[in-house]
């Protein structure tokens, strides 16, 4: 390498050198440099224009070149509405915005690149909540992230219903793929979860949400359309284990419609909701599953229940049990009525294969904390040679018998069943029975009935 190369790639190194020193000396004393206190008015106008967003500050806005540009604003109030009233106001601690390099050199304060709130208790109403949802949907905004921080949401009377710690979140658009993304990574009683919503400004109508939750594993997936305030509609997956339901809605002339769509599936939903006044009317149909998981994830709820939950939601659902995974029970169906804040019961009854049909009636109880299921069943025998081939007993000594009556206990959780109260009708007679018999499998039941026949 000759001497004049050398110099040069010297002279060039040296001035890269000077460019970097003065610049970085030039960003750290623009604390010095520029007064921002002066420019409070300025950045509140330009805050709204960035993100859409209301911000009130209290004047002490500083400059951090750390770990990149940006200005702190201490002590601010944020709000979607510029009507709203001061308790509404989201109270911000740690507000950073961030700015580019050609802004701070130019001082204009106009264009800033995000957002972020940090350790910030963050308070909403329903309202907000609406307020938040039409911005995701009507506005363009910068980048605005969240991290560490807790929401609360209130009801009506001002009370905190619900508290959830935010681990991050961001709200941001995808200018390449034209794409609004709102994520959030949180906690929810307790249970971790991360949401994603997502609209593609191609399709503005439509809308894509999804949530999963861990340990319980659930993900929900909802595909929303939206025409108007009057019609609109969607489809929802939801997937917990192996079990999923999916089903679309469809709501116009102040009617929801509901239909399944994937026949496949262990949960099947169906039906119809009017809104003013509320009434639901639909079934929902159980497919592949154990009585005992019946019992203990999906009855004791329509049984053991709070009032205040209902509220003022009428209607009546049906459930319907096909092809389940027991010896005798393959299919059932059971209709309840809800109204005045209360569910009752008006018809349950379950087929068992080739035999009969089996009416009950059902209840739980509380004992010191922990819940009994109980039933008081009938059993009309249709078939008694099929009767007899089930429970391997003679043909004669079952063709009089009509009905058998019994009652069942369970606690739930427990795997065995308790039978007592056995009561046998055939034409000859009544034969009754005061035992009481611990069932854990078909054998055990054929062996008690066989004792209490014989």
């Amino acid at each position: 390498m000759n001497k004049i190369k050398q110099n040069k790639i010297t002279f060039f190194l040296i001035l890269i050198s000077i460019t970097v020193i003065f610049s970085s000396l030039t960003v750290l004393s623009l604390p010095v440099l520029f007064n921002y206190k002066s420019k409070v008015i300025k950045i509140e106008k330009n805050f709204y224009k960035n993100f859409k967003i209301y911000l009130n500050t209290s004047n002490k806005i500083s400059y951090k070149p750390f770990p990149k540009p940006h200005l702190l604003v201490e002590n601010a109030s944020l709000r979607l509405n510029k009507l709203e009233e001061n308790e509404n106001f989201i109270e911000v601690k740690n507000l950073k915005i961030f700015v580019s390099l050609k802004d701070i050199y130019l001082r204009s304060l106009k264009n800033f690149a995000s957002m972020e709130i940090t350790d910030t208790n963050l308070k909403f109403g329903f309202s907000d909540l609406k307020q938040i949802r039409k911005h995701l949907y009507q506005n363009i905004n910068k980048p605005i992230f969240l991290n560490n921080c807790k929401l609360f949401v209130k009801n009506k009377e001002n009370k905190v219903i619900l508290i959830s710690p935010i681990k991050k979140a961001s709200n941001k658009i995808d200018k390449k793929k034209k794409l609004k993304h709102f994520n959030i990574e949180g906690k929810i009683f307790g249970i971790n979860y991360k949401s994603q919503w997502k609209r593609n400004y191609i399709l503005p109508n439509a809308s894509l949400h999804e949530i999963k939750l861990f340990n319980p594993n659930l993900e929900i997936k909802n595909k929303f359309f939206f025409k108007n305030k009057d019609t609109f509609g969607g489809e929802n997956l939801i997937k917990y284990s192996k079990d999923k339901l999916n089903f679309k809605y469809f709501f116009n002339d102040n009617k929801i419609e509901i239909n399944s769509l994937d026949n496949n599936s262990n949960y099947k939903i169906d039906g119809d909701i009017q809104i003013s006044p509320f009434y639901f009317d639909g079934s929902i149909s159980i497919n592949d599953k154990k009585i005992e998981t019946i019992i203990d994830n999906f009855l004791v709820h329509l049984y053991l229940y709070d009032q205040n939950f209902i509220g003022n939601f009428n209607g009546k659902i049906k459930l319907k049990f096909n092809n389940l995974k027991n010896k005798l029970l393959k299919s059932g169906e059971m209709t309840f009525d809800i109204k005045e804040k209360k569910i009752l019961t008006q018809k349950a009854f379950f087929e068992l294969d080739k035999i009969g049909h089996l009416k009950t009636k059902i209840k739980f109880l509380e004992n010191n904390g922990e819940y009994i299921f109980k039933s008081k069943n009938t059993l009309s025998i249709e078939n008694p040679i099929e009767f007899a081939k089930v429970f391997q007993i003679s043909s004669k000594d079952v063709k009089k018998i009509k009905k058998i009556y019994f009652d069942i206990q369970k606690g739930i959780d427990e795997t065995d069943f308790i039978i007592s109260n056995i009561k046998i009708d055939n034409e000859d007679n009544l034969k009754k029975s005061e035992e009481t018999f611990i069932i854990k499998n078909i054998q055990n039941l054929r062996a008690s009935f066989r004792k209490v026949l014989y």
